[in-house]
């Protein structure tokens, strides 16, 4: 698999332009302790009781690949803001490399609001350069990750495909999807690159365009059954898709799976198996396609349309940019000097502190680390896992069938009344005694 800071830039540049000036000053002004952030859910998207955690292995490795090249740095020294820095400064950014710790819940996870995601310790001066990398992976990657989840929940079993990551601008972004996808629940891709590098199923369907090629669309059945014929996977025109049956008389025995794009998908799926199965293609599955989302799939499911496959586009990957999840990126903790302060007076994350998460039955602890045994031995799992020391990752990535078992076993363990598509309710989120008493004589 291509490496996530090679997929989404390991430029220090890809960040705003006002956190290199905001690093600049902590740099001048001697600000070297390390500060703390987390990112959080601020809200779930609406009509959403949980949100799955994904992106997280590609965002930590854009942190750790970061860095600044000597073009990078001739371009900041050009801007009139920086006229008057001295060298110091930009030759740290020649020689960047994360120092820092980074402790974050495993991806596939339901996450909920004010909850840290991720926890990130690092000197101040390194922090803010990480914001806009940690959201554009964390924040695309779990919209994709909890619609895939909300649709395989709906499905009752049957397979969800992923054909829309092939519609997501750009390889990095559409390999991310692709990914966050599969750890959701999809079964496969139609995107080849996305397939490759993360040993995912490809899949797929023979479009139309095919047909248009050959003067006669049995020729150019006989021709995709002679040389591929384990590829027989066809689309069904929305218009007059039971007539364009009677075209598989000659391959009927070899034709695997048709496509139906169809308004009225529950009826016309039962005319489509009824056909098949006269011709004696009862082996051939119906592919249910369309302005499929979780609320069509799951009322198709209960209809008991015969669909074996669902194939879902554009809302699999609503919210990877505009209307996604809505993570914030805040300060918890700062160190100043060498006297180690965990508050200084100012922070903005939403509850202060060095924190971890403890997962109940019913509730999500936020407590700080010197509570968390207490919190374990009550019952309380800890969410928050260390992925990073001293800027060295530790261990090797998770397989990402690993990950996608946990987020199917994490998801299937949350309340009903969560997991419910419509109309949902979220676990509560609640801060110890503990954080409260931190926030009010932080205050």
């Amino acid at each position: 698999m291509t490496s996530s800071s090679e997929i989404l830039g390991a430029t220090g540049l890809q960040t705003e332009f006002f956190q290199l000036v905001q690093t600049a000053l902590y740099h001048a002004d001697g600000m070297w302790g390390d500060a703390t952030v987390d990112l959080y859910l601020r809200d779930l998207p609406p009509g959403h009781g949980y949100m799955v955690a994904a992106g997280i292995q590609e965002a930590i490795d854009s942190v750790i690949g970061l860095r600044f090249s000597d073009d990078d740095v001739g371009w900041l020294k050009e801007q009139p803001m920086y006229a008057t820095l001295g060298d110091t400064f930009f030759d740290s950014l020649r020689h960047f490399q994360f120092s820092g710790d980074i402790w974050a819940v495993p991806e596939g996870t339901p996450v909920f609001p004010s909850a840290p995601i991720m926890r990130i310790t690092a000197p101040l001066p390194q922090v803010g350069l990480f914001e806009m990398l940690i959201t554009q992976a964390v924040g695309c990657a779990s919209a994709v990750a909890t619609n895939a989840a909300r649709m395989t929940q709906a499905s009752g079993g049957r397979t969800v495909l992923d054909f829309g990551t092939r519609r997501v601008p750009g390889r990095s972004l559409a390999e991310s999807a692709a990914r966050a996808a599969y750890i959701g629940g999809c079964s496969g891709t139609t995107h080849a690159l996305a397939a490759r590098n993360l040993n995912v199923p490809v899949v797929g369907l023979i479009s139309d365009t095919m047909l248009a090629a050959y003067e006669d669309v049995a020729l150019a059945y006989d021709a995709l059954s002679s040389h591929f014929p384990d590829g027989c996977h066809l689309n069904l025109p929305t218009e007059g898709p039971l007539d364009a049956i009677e075209r598989f008389a000659r391959i009927h025995d070899k034709v695997q799976t048709v496509r139906v794009d169809h308004p009225n998908l529950a009826e016309i799926s039962r005319e489509v198996r009824r056909r098949l199965d006269e011709r004696g293609m009862s082996h051939t599955r119906i592919l249910g396609s369309g302005s499929l989302d979780a609320q069509s799939i799951q009322m198709l499911v209960a209809e008991d349309a015969p669909i074996d496959l669902f194939a879902v586009g554009q809302a699999l990957t609503q919210g990877i940019t505009g209307t996604g999840p809505q993570l914030c990126y805040r300060m918890a903790a700062l160190v100043r000097g060498t006297s180690p302060v965990p508050i200084t007076g100012h922070w903005s994350a939403c509850w202060p502190g060095i924190k971890q998460v403890h997962r109940f039955v019913d509730h999500d602890l936020i407590c700080s680390e010197v509570e968390s045994p207490e919190q374990t031995l009550r019952g309380g799992v800890p969410l928050l896992r260390p992925i990073v020391e001293n800027g060295q990752p530790k261990g090797g990535p998770q397989e990402l069938k690993d990950i996608r078992e946990h987020c199917a076993r994490t998801v299937a363990a949350l309340p009903a009344s969560v997991r419910r598509l419509s109309a949902p309710e979220t676990l509560s989120v609640r801060p110890s005694r503990t954080i409260q008493d931190l926030a009010k004589t932080s205050t």
